[in-house]
């Protein structure tokens, strides 16, 4: 048996660019076989929906709102049916168009980290890996009106997401010829927006959903960021 986890997810409550709420994603990922999902929400330097005028403590609060929507309605259907069914926490940072999937800092490293919102790419990388934590880089090759560049920085980065959900095939393909030339642990994940996708996406005539799976579950996002960087799971 694998046990399935979505890693690039966003939620209307902190993803501008987002359609469906974090409690909307629970039954849908479930139909769907999977096992739990990371909620990675667009950050400050990114397509935020969050009020920029609240103070920082209201700002990080309403950041992590749809992750704690989607925690509390995941485990309220556990209770109800039994199950097991985890939600976990991440992040998605931009900067200069490229953006960057972060594992492993919490809402109380956001709190006491307000110099986050102004990091540079090397300065933000430093501090997650001084936390431990796991710096991916999103479909490092997507070029859309929005994207001035591709920016890739090998030095600075754990890993790379090779399949997502919404790229094309060919941007895919060279996500994963970069992790293999700089021998890089490789994820995937749906950079889904609204569960529309979770419901209608096909491995056939359409993208399917991404995502990493695993012979036993997950303990953590410690976890996570271990099996990663050991270049565990499979691809979905």
């Amino acid at each position: 048996m694998l046990y399935k986890y979505e890693t690039h997810l966003h939620t209307k409550e902190a993803s501008k660019c987002a359609v469906s709420a974090g409690s909307e994603y629970i039954a849908a990922y479930k139909r769907a076989g999977y096992a739990g999902i990371f909620v990675t929400d667009h950050f400050f330097g990114g397509n935020t929906a969050i009020d920029r005028t609240l103070s920082w403590q209201e700002r990080i609060e309403q950041y992590c709102a749809g992750y704690e929507n989607a925690r509390a309605e995941a485990e309220r259907q556990n209770k109800a049916d039994g199950g097991d069914f985890q939600v976990f926490f991440g992040i998605e940072q931009t900067f200069d168009g490229d953006d960057y999937l972060i594992y492993g800092l919490d809402s109380s490293w956001l709190l006491h980290h307000p110099e986050a919102e102004t990091m540079r790419h090397g300065e933000f990388f430093d501090a997650v890996n001084s936390a431990g934590g796991l710096m991916i880089q999103a479909h490092p090759f997507r070029l859309r009106h929005y994207i001035k560049a591709i920016h890739l920085h090998p030095r600075e980065v754990h890993g790379v997401e090779v399949y997502n959900g919404g790229n094309q095939p060919s941007e895919n393909e060279l996500a994963a010829l970069y992790a293999r030339i700089y021998d890089f642990p490789a994820t995937s994940g749906s950079d889904i927006h609204s569960i529309d996708f979770a419901l209608e996406a096909k491995t056939e005539g359409k993208m399917k959903l991404g995502g990493m799976a695993f012979d036993t579950p997950l303990k953590s996002v410690a976890d996570y960021i271990a099996r990663i960087k050991n270049k565990e799971g499979t691809l979905l």
